[in-house]
């Protein structure tokens, strides 16, 4: 009976931690390489559902273990096999959380960083050509409007300055033909010789 005790709380000890083992590993090599090779949605979604499927096989090895010391080791392994199997399940939790907990933080702070700094950037790329856009578009206005108003000024100007010359020079001319012809002819009637004026007989 001793033999038989020793022998099956040896392999249950070595069995148990086997599995232990095993599944930490794996559950450890499953989370880390989730957590770098997908993005935060499928990590938060894998993570989740192996913490639900490492807990539920935890659970169930854990009751499954007590119940086997319980009905087996009642009186001989009991304290030893339930301390054992609670350090290894603290231990196992422990590990766990702070993986969940650091990959999350890195995961949401990368996240967080990469979106900051990419609508900041894109912030500032949109403000900037809207900027020179309207900035463009104001200066192209302004410069049209003076070019078109200096224009017709100018215009304006030599039109009128030429208009007024010419109908000065051509009123001068006018008036100085006018002028002289009216003096002419007043001076051929009072200064004509009165042998000039007699009739014929």
């Amino acid at each position: 009976m001793t033999c038989l005790s020793v022998c099956l709380s040896v392999c249950l000890s070595v069995c148990l931690s086997v599995c232990l083992s095993v599944c930490l590993s794996v559950c450890l090599s499953v989370c880390l390489s989730v957590c770098l090779s997908v993005c935060l949605y499928v990590c938060l979604s894998v993570c989740l559902s192996v913490c639900l499927s490492v807990c539920m096989s935890v659970c169930l090895s854990v009751c499954l273990s007590v119940c086997l010391y319980v009905c087996l080791y009642v009186c001989l392994y009991v304290c030893l096999y339930v301390c054992l199997s609670v350090c290894m399940s603290v231990c196992l939790y422990v590990c766990l959380y702070v993986c969940l907990s650091v990959c999350l933080s890195v995961c949401l702070s990368v996240c967080l960083s990469v979106c900051l700094s990419v609508c900041l950037s894109a912030c500032m790329y949109v403000c900037m050509s809207v900027c020179l856009s309207v900035c463009m578009s104001v200066c192209m206005s302004v410069c049209l409007y003076v070019c078109l108003y200096v224009w017709l000024y100018v215009c304006m100007s030599v039109c009128m300055s030429v208009c007024m010359s010419v109908c000065m020079s051509v009123c001068m001319s006018v008036c100085m033909y006018v002028c002289m012809s009216v003096c002419m002819s007043v001076w051929s009637k009072n200064y004509t010789t009165p042998a000039s004026r007699t009739p014929p007989p």
